[in-house]
């Protein structure tokens, strides 16, 4: 078959994410990561800026604020000191219209003032420009809430500021009380000038600031009472000035945390509105007064956002998402490219491998499913069928209807051939007319004949060719795997031959169109049901007999049992079981199965009856094979026992039931149960063709049996191939440790009887002892044969009896154990060599090899007494070497003395 057309790698590579666009998508999320990680660094440095930007704006405001106060402070004090002068020279105490005149004249010179005030010591208030001419005056004495801080600034040199508070003096304006004590010569304090001081200097001054929005500004004392603020709060005017700053204020807190620095600043919440504000303070000169100026956190951060975050944002925003759209709309492109690529690649692909007419797989085709298939095959311990379909008469149809017609009658054909096939089977066309079936995963004859069945059917219906209705006969060879165990062009083959048979059988009937292949193609026809009717009416008429092929007991070297073997006598030709057993369905091997036991129980109840002397029969078994399809059947297991009861004189030990391990047939529950039912009644079970190829050693523990036979194939080689001697000694040595019976079979020669006489084996079986033969003949066989010793004068016997010295050398090597260091001349291989030194070719390097293997032998002894563990492994690795070489010479050299003596 040809090879696949070779299909450029950029179209076949793995659809995968391709190496440019996992590092476009790292470029991408990395710029993406980078920006962002920017975008942060920029709003954390521009926020710690605007931070301190702002927090220096504020000292500044308030230093402003302050400088502003303690000038307007440092000229009321000179005013109220000039004033004092004037009042004192009047002797304003003696004479009140004098000193209200003066306080008059001072009011209209000072308009910042709300009133101007003379009081007593005594807290009797002498002149007030509050109060009408002619109407009483206050007496501070009488009001606890002024008297206590009279009495202190009677005792105070200089300007004094009174805390906050709304009296009959200063009416309802927000205003500074600030007072001066004119004393005497002598100490003695003579008067007090009061005058509430207007804000509306300062508020003339801040209306001039740009403040921003929220921006608070005031004077506080130093006892945390409030002089003034602005704007006025709604609401809180009387609290304000009654009680102090409370202690948890962030502006009472700063001053507390540094009360000798000038200036400061300050966050968190504050006692008006208790918002959070950011504010700054200075303290002015030889007044008990703060200035201080704060704005609200949502305010500062709005500021902040506008001046540094709104239009960069908006420009990054605007950036990621042009890049984003760009980034997906690459990403859509290469992906759509990746569809058309893969679409292309599908096209190429399927006009490579498919047949452009019927789209189904051409020859290229084939080959990728036909290998895939035989492996699932193997794996799957499955059957194959390959099948090679040929159309009859599909050259006259293009004569007669013309070309166009024909290809119309193959799309026809190809589309009825998949649908009559299952989804897991394979229809390819290879050109022209002929068409390959692949049918898998097939668990017996009787699936495939259902398929057959559906093919023949929509074979069978007549095509409607340019409106006329046309018949075509079709032609199918098949061959299954692993029957035919081949690889895919000789199954092909093989298929193609059996569809040319099937073509050329003369007066064929309709069920006729299938062949299956054999080596001795023509003889049986498969695959039909008219085998199947034939094998049934053959079990009825006596067609299918028994032949009996004996098992000699080794220890006794008398028969002990027999094998049943069936044999079909059809169309004058004895046919093997091997020839029609596979073409056989579930039912046909079941009556087989019975037939086989039923027959066979008889004629061993005849053997073991008494001889026409009177004499006791022989006591014997009988081994008979046991298909899969049986052990599969539920009622299996009662079918032998009623079988069994039917001859009384048969106990149950004498039936030895042989089962060939086949795929998973005995790991199945059912087979297992019947295993060990009919064990545990007296039914020996023995499992044949162990070491086959398809025997699993490793499975053997787990089985319900009593015997084991180990292949044939082993046994027929081994005059050819004595070097194989090392497979059969391993599968005793497994039965051995079974503690199992063990039957050898394929003992063709006298040489296999020598040998295997010197291995511990149970029953021998072959063409050396007997062949297969009809009941009539045993009884005279059993009573008159006996084993004989066989030809000792064989290389299989000498090698065995060589390598058991080998085995005994590395034995004692890896145990420390003892063994009979043999000389070389005493060696059975040695004198076997000498003696057919002239019919054996390069006997020369035989002996050498054969010497070189005795020698290491005894180096081992030596070094086992008194050498290292290291030289000891060098010596065992040297000899295995050696008498591996040894016996793959002596295997090609006795197939050349056989060739030439042949």
């Amino acid at each position: 078959m040809k090879g696949t057309p070779k299909i450029p790698a950029f179209l076949t590579r793995p659809i995968t994410m391709p190496s440019y666009r996992r590092a476009m998508s790292l470029a991408f999320w990395g710029t993406l990561v980078g920006v962002l990680g920017f975008s942060g660094w920029y709003a954390w440095f521009s926020w710690h800026r605007y931070e301190q930007n702002s927090q220096y704006r504020l000292m500044l405001e308030s230093d402003m604020v302050a400088t502003v106060a303690q000038k307007l402070l440092d000229g009321h004090a000179s005013g109220l000191q000039f004033l004092g002068v004037q009042l004192q020279r009047a002797d304003a105490l003696h004479h009140p219209r004098r000193a209200r005149t003066l306080l008059l004249d001072y009011q209209k010179a000072t308009p910042d003032i709300a009133s101007a005030n003379l009081i007593a010591p005594n807290g009797q208030v002498i002149a007030s420009t509050a109060v009408p001419a002619g109407k009483p005056l206050p007496d501070f004495h009488n009001d606890p809430a002024i008297w206590p801080g009279f009495q202190k600034v009677l005792q105070t040199h200089g300007m004094w500021a009174y805390h906050p508070l709304r009296g009959p003096l200063v009416g309802d304006h927000w205003v500074i009380r600030l007072s001066r004590t004119v004393f005497s010569p002598a100490g003695k304090p003579l008067f007090v000038v009061a005058t509430p001081l207007r804000f509306n200097g300062i508020e003339d001054f801040l209306s001039h600031l740009p403040l921003r929005a929220g921006t608070a500004v005031g004077l506080i004392r130093s006892d945390f009472y409030i002089e003034g603020r602005w704007p006025v709060p709604q609401g809180n005017l009387s609290k304000m000035l009654s009680h102090p700053v409370p202690t948890e204020g962030a502006l009472r807190k700063a001053l507390q945390r540094a009360p000798h620095a000038r200036q400061g600043s300050y966050a968190g919440f504050v006692a008006v509105g208790q918002t959070y504000r950011f504010g700054a303070f200075t303290r002015l000169s030889h007044y008990p007064l703060t200035a201080f100026v704060s704005i609200p956190r949502d305010q500062w951060l709005a500021a902040w956002w506008r001046r540094q975050i709104e239009y960069p944002l908006v420009f990054l925003l605007i950036t990621l998402g042009f890049g984003l759209a760009a980034y997906r709309r690459i990403l859509f492109l290469d992906r759509r490219w990746d569809v058309q690529r893969q679409t292309f690649e599908r096209t190429l692909t399927t006009q490579a491998t498919h047949d452009g007419l019927t789209n189904l797989p051409n020859r290229d085709g084939l080959r990728l499913v036909f290998d895939q298939a035989l492996a699932r095959a193997e794996r799957q311990e499955r059957l194959l069928a390959v099948g090679f379909l040929d159309l009859d008469a599909f050259k006259p149809v293009n004569d007669t209807y013309g070309h166009a017609a024909g290809d119309d009658l193959l799309k026809e054909i190809a589309r009825r051939l998949q649908d009559a096939v299952r989804r897991t089977d394979t229809v390819a066309r290879l050109g022209g007319d002929e068409f390959v079936l692949l049918l898998e995963g097939l668990r017996g004859m009787d699936e495939l004949d259902q398929i057959l069945t559906r093919l023949q059917a929509t074979t069978a219906q007549p095509f409607n060719i340019k409106g006329e209705m046309v018949s075509i006969q079709a032609s199918l060879g098949l061959t299954i795997y692993p029957f035919d165990e081949a690889d895919a062009d000789l199954l092909l083959r093989h298929a193609d031959q059996a569809m040319y048979a099937a073509k050329a059988r003369p007066g064929r009937a309709s069920e006729g169109w299938v062949q299956l292949y054999h080596p001795d193609i023509g003889t049986i026809t498969m695959g039909d049901e008219v085998l199947r009717q034939d094998f049934l009416r053959a079990l009825v008429t006596g067609e299918v007999t028994l032949r009996y092929q004996p098992l000699v007991a080794l220890a006794t070297g008398r028969v002990a049992g027999l094998e049943a073997l069936t044999r079909w006598h059809r169309e004058g030709r004895e046919v093997y079981p091997d020839r029609f057993l596979p073409s056989l369905g579930v039912r046909e091997r079941h009556a087989l199965g019975r037939f086989v036991l039923q027959t066979g129980l008889q004629q061993l109840a005849q053997w073991r009856a008494y001889t026409p002397r009177g004499e006791p029969g022989p006591n014997l078994f009988l081994s008979i094979n046991v298909t899969p399809e049986e052990l599969d059947s539920p009622g299996f297991a009662d079918t032998v026992f009623g079988i069994l009861a039917s001859q009384p004189d048969i106990p149950p030990e004498s039936l030895v039931l042989e089962v060939l391990e086949i795929g998973e047939i005995l790991e199945q529950k059912i087979a297992l149960e019947h295993l060990r039912r009919l064990r545990s009644a007296g039914v020996k079970i023995a499992l044949d063709d162990v070491g086959s190829a398809y025997a699993s050693l490793l499975r053997l523990k787990n089985l319900p049996i009593d015997e084991i036979k180990i292949d044939q194939g082993f046994i027929r080689e081994l005059s050819n191939k004595p070097q194989d001697l090392i497979f059969v000694e391993s599968l005793i040595n497994l039965g051995l440790g079974m503690n199992v019976m063990i039957t050898v079979e394929g003992v063709e020669t006298e040489e296999h009887i020598a040998l295997l006489r010197e291995m511990e084996v149970d029953y021998l079986q072959g063409y050396a002892i007997a062949r297969p033969m009809e009941a009539e003949a045993v009884a005279d066989f059993v009573r008159t044969f006996i084993l004989g010793a066989g030809d000792a004068d064989t290389p299989m016997l000498a090698l065995y009896q060589h390598l058991g010295w080998v085995h005994a050398a590395e034995e004692s090597a890896m145990n420390h154990g003892g063994y009979e260091n043999a000389e070389l001349a005493a060696c059975p291989i040695s004198t076997w060599l000498h003696a057919h030194a002239p019919e054996l070719p390069g006997v020369e390097a035989l002996l050498a090899e054969h010497e070189i293997v005795h020698t290491l032998g005894q180096e081992i002894f030596q070094v086992r007494q008194s050498g290292t563990r290291e030289e000891l492994h060098r010596l065992l690795g040297q000899l295995h070497e050696h008498s591996h070489r040894f016996q793959e010479g002596l295997g090609q050299a006795v197939r050349v003395m056989r060739d030439n003596v042949a």
